[in-house]
């Protein structure tokens, strides 16, 4: 095969291309699974799933009454396309807070851990 200078930009365009699809795309593959859910859209606000299934767990003890699909509708209207940030440090200082196994977190953050818990 004759290497020629236009072959070699081309291949080396290519691969390029390749690398940067996969460094693009790649971090898909390496974050955690989780099965599809109705509150995804929800669930997506949470760094990770595992540590608030542990704190929803907690509050759902003491809260038997609780109803994703409710509870996902009062979270989607109380964040509103906010970021979770505003909306954490809103409800920390109107002092929405609610207490979850000894912790004592914004209304909202309690309400994804639950979902979290309950998906």
């Amino acid at each position: 095969m004759n290497r020629t200078r236009r072959n070699v930009i081309a291949g080396a365009s290519i691969a390029v291309l390749a690398a940067a699809g996969l460094g693009y795309e790649g971090w898909r593959h390496l974050a955690k699974g989780y099965p599809p859910t109705p509150y995804d859209d929800l669930l997506s606000l949470l760094p990770d799933r595992e540590p608030a299934k542990q704190v929803g767990r907690a509050f759902l003890t003491a809260n038997s009454g609780f109803v994703p699909a409710r509870a996902a509708g009062a979270l989607r209207q109380r964040i509103a396309g906010r970021p979770l940030s505003t909306v954490l440090q809103d409800e920390l200082a109107q002092g929405d807070i609610i207490e979850a196994g000894h912790w004592l977190l914004p209304q909202t953050l309690v309400g994804l851990c639950a979902l979290a818990a309950k998906s």
